[in-house]
């Protein structure tokens, strides 16, 4: 999160250096240091910005600010999806401790579950078992914590506004729309190895058609349409995580529960049955 921060903070400096009358060259060899801390995704998209801004010979203090307003945002949505994230996290893991909580407890009281584990048949196969489906339980909880949230070096993980900013380069350019999406095409496939979204390109078209029957600014469309993106891939990780609470319930039910009870309750009865 603090990558984020950084890497905004870094690329408002070069910004800030080519209004100045730095060249663009300059102005990044000075902020090289602060532009190592973008995380490998941040990085990729930089430089296809970078590329196509200095390539096509347009506005780059306008490319370098869009993308800083970008990371920006970026930053303050996975502020929100931590908090989110938080929660579910905590519980998954204050349940895996409530058996050792439990024994310890009890030992301290002086039922010596301990005992009844070590010198009972009957506890120690309870906790064999216990052992057994406490270990899958938290295999199946970090499974679905790591499904809540995509890997920030997955493809999944791009920005689904970045080749609409691409585009966006382009048209600042003053190239005509076709040889911005050519450009568009050959530098976003080439910095993140993948193409593309099928629905970057519909919108696109849906985009120039809008431009064109209305003489509404094809630019302005675009930079709507690629925060629409955005908010759309924030929804969606925000929904993966609120439905989290409830799939958490599952391993909690059929692996936790029934191991708090073989590792716990199971030793204690039987410590109890002793005496």
């Amino acid at each position: 999160m603090q990558n984020s921060n950084n890497s905004a903070a870094a690329i408002r400096q070069i910004s800030a250096l080519v209004n100045a009358g730095l060249s663009a060259r300059q102005a990044r060899d000075i902020c090289s240091e602060s532009l190592s801390t973008l995380q490998p995704l941040e990085q990729k998209q930089f430089e296809v910005v970078w590329r196509l801004a200095t390539s096509l010979g347009g506005p780059i203090v306008l490319a370098l600010n869009r993308i800083t307003e970008v990371f920006d945002r970026t930053q303050r949505n996975q502020q929100e999806v931590q908090l989110a994230f938080a929660g579910p996290q905590s519980t998954a893991k204050l349940v895996m401790w409530l058996p050792v909580l439990a024994l310890v407890l009890s030992q301290l009281v002086g039922m010596n579950p301990l005992g009844a584990i070590v010198g009972s048949p009957l506890g120690a196969l309870s906790v064999s078992v216990g052992a057994g489906l406490m270990v899958a339980g938290r295999w199946w909880t970090k499974r679905l914590l790591a499904r809540a949230l995509p890997n920030p070096d997955d493809s999944v993980a791009i920005d689904r506004g970045a080749y609409l900013d691409c585009v966006l380069i382009g048209l600042q350019a003053g190239l005509p729309l076709s040889q911005a999406r050519q450009s568009a095409d050959l530098e976003f496939e080439s910095g993140f190895q993948t193409k593309p979204l099928t629905e970057n390109f519909e919108a696109l078209d849906a985009a120039a058609e809008l431009s064109r029957t209305t003489g509404a600014a094809l630019t302005q469309i675009l930079l709507s349409n690629a925060d629409a993106f955005r908010e759309k891939q924030r929804f969606e990780i925000a929904s993966r995580i609120s439905k989290l609470g409830v799939q958490l319930m599952i391993p909690l039910g059929l692996a936790v529960l029934p191991a708090f009870v073989l590792l716990a309750i199971v030793p204690i009865a039987v410590s109890l049955l002793a005496i």
